[in-house]
């Protein structure tokens, strides 16, 4: 079934953003007006939102799918609207916290991989406290990043955000020797260093095991040798982008969650997806039927400004909406992934990208379907005058209105029966649109 599967649960976007964040979800909220929804997205994955918005070099635009047509999407800047909207509100989004574990967690530096860490720690229900040498919270992006890039009020507004969530900053406050690090190991039930590049030095002060580029530890969950230590960020490998070191922190803190609620230490869920890939000659057309040909939207003044709400909506409407329209229901992706199977196992010649929209209420990728036959009982059943068929034999079999029809034509009655049921999205409604912009 996945051999044949055409179709991207993850949009290409999300799939190369370090952070893994649901930008088609956040692109639709924004295109709804729906801010609150919108910077909840956002914040689910990135705490520091309006900064990255102002600073990052947008590798997930590297992945947008509407380059192949002209340009892609201005992913950071709508990332930056959806945060300055909810800075300027006068009541920013905090997310909600789970009950309070009574752990707690110390974590050397206060720079986005540590800043990272605390939030998501925080709302696992673990009191976190931020140790740093400086006397402002930032770590480069406070002492190193040009004032004309990044406004500090913008970082120190989004930075209270964290200590209104219920972190604890312990500032001008070195963990050089080796009693102060060991009494910190003593006093919380885990420590995380994200301190940045750290000398050989002062490794081994701390005792602690070093690899070439610096602490030795798991990539996958950050944990060190030294149970109950675990390190994110530049302290592991030299990292150039913030976004990179916040995705560090988050996968540090999913890992010291599950250390201490005694799970099994495996860091951040890896997400299924398949993925269509370089699309062929043609194929972006489909993507394009329905949307806006007008070009990516630039701000007046894009050294100090971002977006205006009309620019943002505007811009958000260029998405192509690459991702699955049923990503969490998807019967093919949950088996998928809870008998863990390999979609490249088969490798072969994949079909072309087909989709047709050419009617009122749903939509059809012919290469999401897995010949389930769903469709053709209902069809059947309703008595459609044409409705769905299987054509052709063996491997090669497909389902499609007979004779060459249109959909509208195929489905009369039971159109919106026929997508309810299916089990990939191959047939969906189209204003599953609108209800993928509310949050899940």
């Amino acid at each position: 079934l996945l051999s044949d599967h055409l179709g991207d649960c993850l949009a290409p976007c999300q799939s190369i953003c370090p952070a893994r964040m649901n930008i088609p979800q956040m692109i639709r909220q924004i295109s709804a007006e729906n801010m609150r929804d919108a910077i909840r997205t956002v914040k689910r994955d990135i705490t520091l939102p309006a900064v990255l918005g102002r600073i990052c070099p947008a590798p997930c635009e590297k992945g947008c799918r509407r380059r192949e047509h002209d340009d892609p999407l201005a992913i950071c800047l709508l990332k930056r609207y959806a945060a300055d909207v909810d800075l300027a509100s006068g009541a920013p989004y905090l997310p909600d916290c789970r009950p309070a574990t009574g752990k707690k967690v110390a974590i050397i530096g206060a720079g986005p991989a540590g800043l990272a860490a605390a939030w998501h720690l925080l709302q696992f229900g673990h009191a976190c406290t931020i140790y740093d040498r400086n006397d402002k919270p930032g770590g480069n992006l406070q002492y190193a990043v040009p004032l004309d890039k990044l406004p500090r009020d913008i970082l120190n507004a989004e930075i209270r955000q964290i200590e209104k969530l219920g972190a604890t900053f312990n500032l001008n406050h070195p963990v050089q020797d080796q009693s102060s690090f060991e009494n910190l190991r003593k006093t919380y039930d885990a420590v995380l260093i994200a301190a940045g590049k750290i000398q050989p030095a002062q490794l081994q002060i701390w005792k602690l095991p070093a690899a070439e580029p610096g602490i030795r530890a798991n990539p996958q969950t950050g944990q060190t040798e030294v149970p109950g230590v675990f390190a994110a960020g530049s302290a592991v490998r030299e990292l150039k982008m913030a976004v990179r070191a916040e995705a560090d922190g988050k996968t540090a803190a999913y890992a010291i969650d599950q250390y201490l609620t005694g799970q099994t230490i495996t860091g951040l869920p890896k997400e299924f997806s398949t993925h269509i890939g370089k699309l062929q000659k043609g194929e972006i057309e489909h993507f394009m039927q329905e949307v806006p040909p007008h070009p990516r939207q630039v701000p007046d003044d894009h050294a100090t400004a971002g977006f205006t709400a009309e620019q943002a909506r505007t811009e958000s409407l260029r998405c192509l909406h690459c991702d699955c329209r049923k990503p969490d229901t998807c019967k093919l992706r949950i088996y998928s992934q809870r008998y863990q199977a390999n979609p490249n196992r088969y490798p072969g010649d994949r079909r072309p990208f087909e989709m047709q929209i050419r009617h009122p209420e749903i939509l059809f990728e012919p290469g999401k379907c897995i010949d389930c036959g769903l469709c053709v009982q209902i069809c059947e059943k309703a008595r459609e005058p044409l409705g769905f068929t299987f054509i052709g034999r063996g491997f090669d079999v497909r389902i499609a209105p007979p004779f060459r029809q249109p959909l509208a034509a195929a489905l009369t009655r039971v159109a919106r029966d026929c997508a309810a049921a299916c089990p990939t999205a191959a047939l969906a409604l189209k204003t599953d649109l609108t209800r993928l912009t509310q949050q899940k």
